[in-house]
């Protein structure tokens, strides 16, 4: 589909909201209602696949289960650095969100169809994982895109709106999901989160004549040869932390293989990467970084391109006053400089930031690693307690996966009470400056904290099984870990985009969200460790996340903040 025939950039003049934003609204509550709702019987069915269809005994159909639950999630947030790069270079985000959606409906489908066949359902979450992962970097910018300079004062409202429906979506898909497995089977509950999902895409294309339709750059050939080196590169790390579950014979290959297979796709990345340099030069991140590194292996630079500006003064285009004080100095730097003088200021910064902010990023794995277990390894903790409730003679049984709708409703009331409240109430009684990374600090021994709670209703669970513990205690670790969310998840996203340079912003959100999958991958490689308790498990995790938030805590006392106001 051709995008000639749509608005490529908001009118500057408008003043009030932007015709597409309802359809984006409804888009995005339809689809985290299909993905919430189907993730919130995922580890309960998978289960049941590995025990019924898969021979395993309960406790490693369990640890299986688990396993792949969080192999999936891993695959979910490591794969949008391939959607984005294939929206900015190839497909433009409308396009990349519209066909990515309808392979994210083939994907429900799947579940629906196969809900007796483990190769037909692995098929279904696979689909999901590139349909989903796909369009999440697209998402939340195609939102900006339809904002201008006369109503650019909406765009704070429109993501409050748009953070809102998110979880609003997430809590009645999380009760309603399994209540109709339970009730209707899990042909129907996996088919309801697909409808939901074709009516998302509907609404997306309902809205096409009313997006902002920004294009792809350089798109083309030089656009494919991007997005290609780019899925090259990705399959360095995704081969061995994703082909195992799905392709036997690699799980079965010895590690120097599995080596080898990596550093063949990053051979294969270099080589395509090299082809698009000598058709064109780039400018981006990878080759600001090449180029670096070739100029400190060799001693030889290159001529400066055409639009390069080797100070960093304030005039030279798309550097601000602000970034050129932060990056006064980087030309002569003994690595960055070369870089510099080749490419500009504005370019070269980029790794130079990226790289700093993801030193910060790499103890969040660790947090991630727990807060996504409130869809696996606590709901295998609810499925042990007492859910009966009698509330003023209204009786009814909670189902395990229905628990983990205590988190969107908790969301929803903690985070205007931490923004208005409890950080401007802190500073002011403390003078203590509640910065983002002493937030995300406080927030990581929070999520610690949790799993302590955890690991002790477990040891009660054990210590007396004929006396069930009340799955309303699970209530104060799911409190903590909203806690840990509100000040690690949101206030992240905050930092990521503050600390970014204006052309790194989403390669800074692609690592944010690669730090979503290599935490979902640690406890997917911890789930098959044989003979491990449930509480060693829970206490493993508690001790992981008080080390990295201690660690986390001294690197951010180093962290100099720059200033990329736009």
């Amino acid at each position: 589909m051709s995008q000639t025939k749509y608005r490529t950039a908001p009118d500057p003049n408008a003043t009030g909201w932007p015709a597409g934003v309802p359809y984006i609204i409804g888009n995005e509550g339809c689809e985290r209602f299909s993905f919430y709702g189907m993730r919130a019987i995922l580890y309960v069915y998978l289960a049941y696949l590995m025990d019924d269809l898969g021979g395993l005994e309960t406790k490693a159909a369990e640890d299986e289960a688990t396993h792949l639950y969080h192999l999936f999630v891993a695959g979910v947030y490591a794969l949008p650095l391939i959607g984005a790069i294939a929206a900015d270079r190839l497909w433009g985000k409308y396009n990349t969100i519209l066909w990515l959606s309808l392979v994210y409906c083939a994907g429900h489908a799947c579940l629906a169809i196969f809900e007796n066949s483990i190769s037909g359902f692995m098929l279904g979450l696979v689909l999901i994982a590139v349909g989903s992962g796909g369009i999440k970097p697209c998402v939340s910018a195609n939102v900006g895109d339809q904002f201008g300079k006369g109503n650019w004062h909406l765009v704070e409202r429109v993501y409050q709106a748009f953070y809102f429906i998110i979880n609003f979506g997430s809590f009645f898909s999380t009760l309603l999901v399994p209540w109709l497995k339970e009730h209707y089977g899990a042909s129907v509950a996996f088919a309801v989160p697909g409808i939901l999902m074709g009516v998302a895409t509907l609404f997306f294309w309902l809205g096409r004549e009313k997006f902002v339709h920004v294009p792809a750059k350089p798109g083309g050939v030089l656009g494919a040869l991007d997005t290609l080196s780019g899925t090259l590169m990705f399959f360095t790390i995704g081969a061995p932390m994703f082909f195992g579950a799905f392709f036997p014979a690699f799980a079965a290959l010895a590690w120097f293989v599995k080596l080898a297979i990596s550093v063949a796709f990053l051979a294969a990345g270099f080589a395509v990467f090299a082809l698009r340099q000598r058709m064109q030069p780039d400018d981006g991140f990878l080759a600001v970084l090449f180029y670096a590194l070739k100029v400190r292996f060799t001693g030889r630079e290159e001529a400066p391109l055409a639009v390069a500006f080797v100070d960093g003064s304030a005039g030279a285009p798309g550097v601000g006053a602000a970034v050129a004080a932060d990056t006064e100095g980087l030309a002569s730097h003994w690595f960055y400089g070369p870089a510099v003088r080749r490419f500009g200021v504005e370019a070269a910064e980029g790794p130079w930031a990226v790289l700093r902010i993801a030193l910060v990023f790499a103890m969040v794995t660790v947090f991630w690693s727990l807060f996504d277990q409130h869809g696996s390894s606590w709901i295998r903790q609810a499925e042990l307690m007492d859910r009966h409730f009698d509330i003023f003679g209204w009786k009814f049984e909670m189902l395990a996966s229905q628990v983990a709708a205590m988190n969107p409703v908790l969301v929803m009331m903690l985070v205007p009470l931490f923004g208005f409240g409890l950080y401007p109430g802190v500073e002011k009684l403390t003078g203590w400056k509640m910065t983002p990374l002493r937030r995300m600090s406080i927030g990581m021994f929070v999520a610690s904290t949790a799993f302590v709670c955890v690991a002790l209703i477990q040891i009660a669970l054990e210590g007396d099984p004929t006396h069930p513990v009340h799955v309303a205690w699970q209530f104060v670790p799911f409190l903590l870990i909203t806690v840990a969310e509100v000040m690690v998840s949101v206030t992240g996203l905050e930092f990521a985009y503050t600390q970014a340079p204006r052309r790194m912003k989403s390669t800074v959100m692609g690592f944010w969200l690669l730090t979503v999958s290599f935490g979902n991958e640690l406890v997917a490689v911890l789930a098959r460790f044989e003979g491990l308790p449930l509480v060693t498990f829970f206490w493993l995790f508690a001790g992981l996340m008080a080390a990295a938030a201690a660690i986390f805590s001294v690197i951010s006392a180093f962290y100099r903040y720059r200033d990329y106001t736009q």
